[in-house]
């Protein structure tokens, strides 16, 4: 599958669609985590204690199929979700300078508002007014 490549207006566009996913996937995130870590003594004889054990591993396992189906559709839109344990953050394909970076955006932002190169960590990112400001002096070059 080739990358996808983003403006920033066309990439702030799909922040409301890509809300509602994101929101869903932290929501069986967090039912995921809570089965996983919920333990429950069975009575290994007893039929209705093994049943409930498949009962779990089966809601386990369909939350897991509905997340990752989720995070597989927003790849084929092109976003690259990152840190899926804690708040997830999607990042965008641009180009800047004939170079591929990365438009940032997280839950609670209702824009991008930031950018890295694509060899730098998400602590590096810059504020998104960076290339704001580039492309408004690139307008000024052309008149």
């Amino acid at each position: 599958m080739s990358k996808v490549y983003y403006s920033i207006a066309k990439a702030n566009s799909l922040i409301p669609k890509i809300k509602k996913s994101i929101e869903k996937i932290e929501k069986l995130r967090d039912e995921i985590f809570l089965i996983d870590n919920t333990k429950i003594l069975f009575d290994e004889l007893s039929p209705s204690s093994l049943l409930l054990e498949i009962e779990l591993n089966k809601n386990f396992h369909e939350k897991n199929l509905e997340m990752f189906t989720l995070i597989a559709e927003l790849i084929k839109e092109g976003c690259i979700i990152r840190n899926l344990e804690e708040d997830i953050e999607v990042d965008f394909y641009s180009k800047f300078r004939n170079k591929d970076i990365f438009l940032c955006w997280k839950m609670g932002d209702e824009t991008i508002r930031f950018w890295h190169e694509t060899y730098e960590k998400q602590k590096q990112r810059k504020p998104i007014e960076e290339l704001h400001a580039h492309y408004y002096e690139k307008l000024k070059e052309l008149k």
